[in-house]
């Protein structure tokens, strides 16, 4: 699943930089690859909470918080670090060498409209991620709190009632700031929450299933019939692309309509896509052989290396005039070069950098007394 999403946010890249976004009939399609950054966000909530959440259903040891910070420290730091002086060295990034610094290294470009697409233009969603790892611990204890004394259902129905509340909530939020125009909060964890609200009620679905030897109608569906379930999506998307009040005018003008329905809508589609895997993930259908598949799996271990390199790489190559060598199609000609060349320093990312540094996970510096 981080192999599709990785590939949905180079599609709408190499879209734009090729032009074909705006005015290429595929436009329409390519445009939404930004879905591409919703997949990454509820699987980092449905991964990161289900501990959590276990442990509220099952009344087992809750994850430890200092372990938890130093691996989520040693995921994103280490090759981001990496990655950010190597692309401002070459081909260059704005404002990385200069005396704000200290927000492009410490992943806070998000939280100023001067800076959200300087330094790694990609790393406005990794400030939304890191904030949700630092308030994650809190929300676990809310979300636990609500429980206390409760039976186990009556914890995971009040869990999934307060989801439910805050991604709404979100939602509220999200359609007053763009509304009123603080385009900066849009690209902020409030704005944003909907889709991680989703993933973290996936988790609580799933914990419960997992320690109850039942499944709820909806979830049978998804574990018998993967393939319907991929077609929704499919379908969602193909209808989104050519809606009237969509479509193309969302790639030229952002109206509130369709800023309010391109996130119901993502988010939709990225859950439809997920559930094959959350829920009966050694069960058949087409889906799950495609995720199972050795390329995707590949990739999918990589994928924060590729997400991280590959803007640069393509802004560098489009400036060489390299989108020319197939003439009329800028697009066919960037995306062939870039898709081996991401691959490439992504495997390269992982095993010189993030697995190196990886392998420190179980080795959390020793706690202050």
């Amino acid at each position: 699943m981080r192999a599709v999403a990785v590939l949905g946010v180079i599609l709408i890249h190499v879209g734009a930089s090729s032009g074909a976004n705006a005015s290429a009939w595929f436009g329409i399609a390519t445009s939404q690859g930004r879905m591409g950054v919703r997949v990454f966000f509820l699987i980092s909530a449905f991964l990161l909470y289900r501990p959590f959440v276990m442990a509220h259903l099952t009344e087992a040891r809750h994850p430890g918080i200092p372990s938890y910070a130093w691996r989520r420290m040693l995921r994103i730091l280490p090759a981001y670090w990496v990655a950010l002086t190597v692309l401002a060295i070459w081909p260059g990034l704005q404002g990385v060498f200069t005396g704000d610094w200290w927000i492009y290294y410490g992943i806070l470009q998000a939280f100023w409209g001067s800076t959200v697409f300087s330094g790694l233009v990609v790393a406005w969603s990794l400030t939304i991620e890191v904030t949700f790892y630092a308030i994650l611990p809190l929300l676990a204890l809310f979300l636990g709190w609500l429980g206390h004394g409760a039976n186990p259902r009556t914890r995971m129905i009040r869990q999934l009632w307060a989801l439910a509340a805050l991604g709404v909530a979100s939602e509220i939020f999200r359609i007053y700031v763009f509304a009123i125009g603080l385009k900066t909060l849009n690209f902020s964890l409030p704005s944003m929450f909907l889709p991680f609200a989703v993933g973290m009620a996936l988790a609580v679905s799933s914990a419960w299933l997992g320690t109850h030897e039942r499944k709820w109608r909806w979830t049978r569906f998804v574990v018998d019939h993967s393939g319907a379930v991929w077609s929704a999506a499919i379908a969602i998307f193909v209808a989104s692309c050519f809606a009237p009040f969509f479509g193309r005018t969302f790639v030229l003008r952002h109206t509130l309509f369709t800023w309010t329905f391109e996130q119901l809508a993502y988010v939709v589609i990225s859950t439809l896509l997920l559930l094959p895997a959350v829920f009966g993930e050694t069960a058949g259908g087409w889906p799950r052989r495609l995720l199972g598949t050795r390329a995707l799996a590949f990739c999918g271990v990589i994928s924060y290396g590729i997400f991280l390199w590959h803007q640069p790489l393509l802004a560098a190559m489009n400036q060489a005039g390299w989108g020319k060598w197939i003439p009329g199609s800028p697009f066919m000609a960037l995306l062939i070069l870039i898709l081996p060349v991401s691959i490439a320093v992504g495997w390269a990312s992982y095993r010189v950098v993030e697995a190196p540094a990886m392998r420190l996970r179980d080795q959390p510096p020793k706690r202050v007394t």
